[in-house]
């Protein structure tokens, strides 16, 4: 996938550096062994080998030039990095067939408190059926664990426990990773509520189920498409401005009786969701919701979110670290190659630093 084009540009330059010695070192060895041309070498070589004769040390060495080339032929092609503009289009693209993100490498971060169980990507409660992930490159090199937290449109919470995790997902048919934008919310309304209910009973009256109203709703959107984008995006906006304001009869397993709250209790969708595909940067601090203007929104709109079906951390390919409250943690870096190491696929290990913990 393309993310194996644009990760790990941090360490290419050392990497490349490295392989580039090592090939060179090779090489000469390999010459020095095969020609005789130092004795002292020779015999060495004949110690180590046991007794194998030039023929076989030729053919490992060339074995091991060949593995040196096939791991550079593997991930070259990032040494210098990608423009921003690439990666940035890159990680917004879909499968024209199925709607699904092309990128296969997702971070998710937030709190949980100390007796709260996470076995799942999101929400371990058999309702939550979507939740929220982003793209792992946007945050690489590594970044403060508040900063990242800011960027998903999250506060921290010094007291709970802090759980990140990386996925890198197996089968995106199970993931389902959507961009978070209107018309795709829709639509998985529609796939999801199906179980439930059908187009026959559309429309939904006022004072029926919340939920069918929202089925209804979502089923009902159709995303037309207009020279004038402020036209195109008004109609996708203002339908989900509809579905916010929605009220009805209760949604039987949590009792909402909105359309905002069983966007939340369905997806996690929060009062800083735009449905424009960005996290809000800075939406919700101090424990509450920030009132902001247009400008603000669009221009706190810095990084991809995306939807992704609320599997269990091993369906997800997703390895996960808990870190406990210290001082100093959520001002610390978090190093996403040491969760995806240290993080596992069945429970998350309980730490008492961030993996590789630095502060600068």
């Amino acid at each position: 996938m393309w993310n194996d084009e644009i990760g790990r540009v941090k360490n290419s330059r050392r990497d490349l550096t490295n392989r580039a010695l090592s090939f060179g070192g090779i090489f000469i060895l390999l010459s020095l062994l095969w020609r005789g041309r130092s004795s002292s070498m020779v015999e060495t070589g004949r110690k180590l080998r046991g007794g194998c004769s030039r023929a076989t040390v030729a053919l490992l060495g060339l074995l091991l030039v060949s593995t040196s080339g096939f791991c550079w032929a593997g991930d070259g092609d990032d040494a210098e990095g990608n423009p921003p503009a690439l990666v940035s289009d890159r990680a917004r693209i879909s499968n024209i067939t199925t709607g699904y993100v092309a990128i296969d490498d997702f971070e998710r971060i937030f709190y949980v408190k100390p007796a709260q169980d996470v076995t799942t990507i999101g929400r371990s409660n058999g309702i939550q059926t979507r939740a929220f992930v982003s793209a792992t490159v946007y945050y690489e090199p590594d970044m403060r664990v508040q900063d990242v937290i800011r960027y998903v449109g999250g506060d921290t919470q010094s007291t709970y426990d802090l759980v990140a995790m990386r996925c890198r997902p197996p089968d995106s048919s199970k993931t389902q990773a959507i961009l978070a934008t209107w018309p795709n919310v829709f639509k998985a309304l529609v796939t999801d509520l199906g179980s439930q209910y059908t187009p026959s009973v559309c429309p939904a009256s006022w004072y029926d189920a919340v939920d069918k109203q929202v089925y209804c709703s979502s089923l009902s959107f159709s995303d037309q498409a207009n020279s004038k984008v402020p036209v195109a995006l008004a109609a996708a906006m203002n339908a989900g401005a509809d579905i916010f304001r929605l009220t009805g009869g209760a949604f039987q397993p949590t009792g909402s009786t909105n359309g905002a709250d069983l966007l939340y209790d369905l997806y996690g969708i929060g009062y800083g969701f735009s449905g424009l595909g960005f996290s809000v940067k800075d939406s919700y601090l101090g424990g509450q919701s920030l009132a902001l203007t247009a400008a603000q929104a669009l221009e706190q709109s810095v990084v991809p979110e995306y939807l992704v079906a609320n599997l269990t951390l091993a369906e997800g390919g997703c390895s996960c670290v808990r870190v406990k409250p210290y001082a100093g943690r959520d001002q610390g870096f978090i190093d996403w190659d040491r969760v995806r190491s240290e993080g596992s696929e069945f429970t998350c290990p309980l730490l008492d630093r961030l993996p590789g913990h630095r502060t600068r």
